[in-house]
């Protein structure tokens, strides 16, 4: 249960899976929408929602912070990072030009990065809530390491065992 995606019964994604794909899917739809309309359009909104959702639907339960607080830094990092490396060059205009270029697709995307974000925690928050521990007496073990994993026997006497080397030989 710890390790499962929103639904099904495979193993999820690790935290830093879910950002990849979040921020690499609207990446995709920036640079597309940049290359059509040298603006961030329709596309770029689909993507960046389609993205953020389904990286909070497929991460592992445990790893649900970093999914949860993407939404606003994968917008702007690929809005700026778009408009700034894909926008129309204008000679003139300097650094009041550039923060104006960049400020217009921040302002005019906000409502769908509001929405997303709300989404997102609300679906983040919902799992946490319903993919609680079945039984709450027993935490999650770590996966077993060494000679156990491989099913091999481990005496409680051997070195490195836990009892520090000293016991039956």
């Amino acid at each position: 249960w710890y390790d499962r995606p929103i639904i099904g019964q495979f193993r999820g994604l690790p935290w830093w899976a879910a950002v990849v794909l979040a921020f690499g899917l609207t990446a995709i739809a920036a640079f597309v929408d940049m290359q059509r309309q040298d603006s961030l359009g329709r596309i770029y909104q689909g993507a960046f929602v389609v993205g953020c959702v389904v990286a909070v639907c497929l991460v592992r339960r445990r790893s649900l912070f970093g999914p949860i607080v993407q939404p606003p830094l994968v917008f702007a990092i690929t809005a700026i990072g778009a408009v700034v490396l894909l926008g129309p060059k204008s000679g003139s205009g300097g650094l009041k030009a550039m923060a104006i270029s960049v400020a217009l697709p921040l302002t005019s995307n906000f409502p769908t990065m509001g929405i997303t974000t709300a989404v997102v925690v609300l679906i983040g928050v919902y799992r946490l809530w319903r993919e609680r521990n079945p039984d709450p007496d027993v935490r999650p073990s770590k996966p077993a390491k060494g000679r156990a994993a491989r099913g091999e026997a481990v005496l409680a006497g051997e070195p490195g065992q836990g009892s520090g080397g000293r016991g039956l030989r």
